[in-house]
């Protein structure tokens, strides 16, 4: 007969190192938190395993308790046979004692007739005969006895066994039961951080959208901001064209302004020594006519050469 408790420890196995090999296996860009918003995918693989596992489970301790049932029911049938092998043994053994009884009260009556001695010993040989059939079948009773004792001692043993294995499942059970509501907890968890995200991921988008714009703006207003700088580079370049134009015209009217200066300074001491000669005409009045005509035509023409020089 197979042990009940022969079987739990593979699927215990299997259920408790799966979801750690199943992570391990996982790429190392898919490990836990390492998504784009931190989503905890062991959780998840976890929570799945033990979904996978669980229906297996719960089959096989369905299948335990019904079989637990049936030993149970023939623990009870053992027990009826037993009790009813009891009965019978004692019945046998009421009647082999009467019968030992009659037996030993012939042999004490010797002086009984020949007719009824010959009639009683065949009784007796019957009885005999009866009695050797009892002993035999009273020793046959109690080997089937020893029997089924021995075999209700087991199914006490296995029961026991199976009855402590089943505690351990029901302890292991609640455990995985508590570990499967933190996991759901967990999930739901994960389930609203995941919600979270998706609701930044479409604010960061809009985010993202607006900068964009804002950033196409910019630079159609830097394209424009170029060109407004190209036309003002070369309205300075004509401006610098046009300074040193002015500077250079601005040297040659210095240069020439201090030629006239120069030369009004030449004429004004021409003028002063005209006055001195003047003054001197003035006292020698009577000099020549022709040299006074000279001199004033002379003053006259340094008169319009002063006049032409001065702005």
């Amino acid at each position: 007969m197979e042990e009940p408790g022969a079987t739990p420890q593979p699927y215990w196995g299997l259920l408790l190192e799966e979801p750690r090999s199943v992570v391990a296996a996982l790429p190392e860009g898919r490990g836990p938190d390492s998504t784009p918003y931190g989503f905890p995918w062991e959780l998840v693989i976890c929570a799945a395993v033990v979904g996978f596992f669980a229906i297996p489970f719960f089959l096989w301790r369905s299948f335990r308790s019904v079989r637990s049932r049936l030993y149970a029911g023939r623990e009870r049938k053992l027990a009826e046979a037993l009790s009813g092998l009891i009965e019978e043994k004692c019945r046998l053994l009421e009647k082999f004692s009467l019968v030992q009884k009659e037996y030993e009260a012939y042999e004490v009556e010797p002086s009984l007739e020949d007719a009824s001695s010959e009639k009683e010993a065949t009784e007796a040989q019957s009885l005999e005969a009866t009695c050797e059939k009892l002993n035999r079948f009273n020793s046959e009773l109690q080997h089937d006895i020893l029997c089924l004792e021995k075999e209700l001692k087991e199914e006490k043993s296995k029961h026991s066994e199976q009855n402590e294995l089943m505690a351990d499942i029901s302890k292991r059970v609640q455990s995985l039961e508590d570990e499967s509501k933190s996991l759901k907890s967990q999930v739901a968890e994960a389930k609203m951080t995941l919600k979270r995200f998706q609701m930044n991921e479409e604010r960061l988008k809009i985010a993202v959208q607006e900068a964009l714009n804002e950033n196409s703006q910019r630079q159609e207003s830097q394209k424009q901001l170029l060109q407004e700088a190209e036309v003002w580079k070369e309205q300075v370049s004509e401006l610098n064209k046009q300074k040193i134009t002015c500077e250079d015209s601005k040297v040659h009217a210095e240069q020439v302004l201090n030629d006239k200066e120069n030369h009004i300074e030449t004429l004004t001491e021409r003028l002063l020594q005209i006055k001195d000669w003047a003054a001197v005409l003035e006292e020698d009045i009577t000099d020549d006519g022709n040299l006074e005509l000279e001199m004033n035509s002379e003053s006259e023409g340094g008169v319009k050469i002063t006049l032409e020089l001065l702005p």
